[in-house]
């Protein structure tokens, strides 16, 4: 009698650089990861009659997966975007220059976010202390201008404390490699574990990142496999190994 193996695929997936100069850490709540091989197909018609052919080569030409993360953290939008992270000083940050036009309902954004829980200073060009409720209103990213106040087209200067935060910088990675893991379990066979680790990827640009929607929001990233020359052996595979539990 053969032993049922259905199969219902959770898990964590988890990457680090590939030169492993950070640790293995995971992308949180992933809701697809799936593999996909183009084939590089040649066939010898057979031309004796009858049809079919005398004989086919196939190789693989290309390896590619794709993963939908849902958590929106710094990491994970900067792999969609190729893009850098960095953290945001939390050292309170005295008389920003920014530009005004004193126009009603203007808003002014600051150069980080303000922890609006914090002190806020706003002073026109002259250096004369504005009010918060005749001149501006507070907001999440800086103030608002309110209708017959104090700030005009002279500019600002703020002063205020950063809120915890991190910085994505779009599209100024391009090479970054990384190594993959998944730590998988089979939740048709009573959580039965079982492990991918692919060896070598790069993450592309996503086609799509959508920042406001009546939904929860997903990531679809694109990855392409690549094969690690560093992995040598007979029968070792360059681009994946799975270890399934029995």
């Amino acid at each position: 009698m053969s032993t049922e193996r259905s199969f219902i695929g959770a898990g964590q997936i988890h990457i680090q650089p590939y030169d492993k100069s950070a640790p293995l850490l995971p992308l949180g709540n992933v809701s697809e990861f799936t593999f996909s091989f183009e084939e590089d197909r040649k066939e010898l018609k057979n031309y004796l009659g009858g049809g079919g052919n005398r004989n086919v080569i196939s190789r693989v030409s290309g390896i590619t997966a794709s993963v939908v993360a849902h958590d929106f953290t710094a990491d994970n939008i900067s792999l969609a975007l190729r893009g850098s992270v960095a953290a945001i000083s939390t050292t309170a940050v005295v008389d920003e220059e920014l530009v005004s036009y004193g126009v009603a309902d203007e808003l002014i954004p600051f150069n980080s976010l303000p922890d609006n829980s914090q002190f806020l200073t706003v002073k026109d060009s002259l250096d004369t202390v504005l009010t918060e409720g005749d001149d501006y209103e507070r907001v999440k990213s800086g103030i608002k201008v309110l209708d017959g106040g104090g700030i005009d087209n002279q500019g600002v200067k703020v002063s205020y404390t950063p809120v915890q935060a991190n910085m994505v910088q779009a599209l100024v990675e391009s090479g970054r490699e990384f190594i993959l893991f998944m730590e998988g379990l089979n939740d048709a066979q009573e959580g039965l574990p079982f492990n991918i680790r692919v060896h070598r990827v790069k993450f592309s640009p996503v086609q799509n990142l959508g920042f406001i929607s009546d939904d929860f929001a997903s990531i679809p990233l694109q990855i392409d496999v690549l094969a690690d020359t560093s992995i040598t052996g007979n029968g070792l595979s360059p681009f994946m190994q799975l270890d399934l539990a029995q």
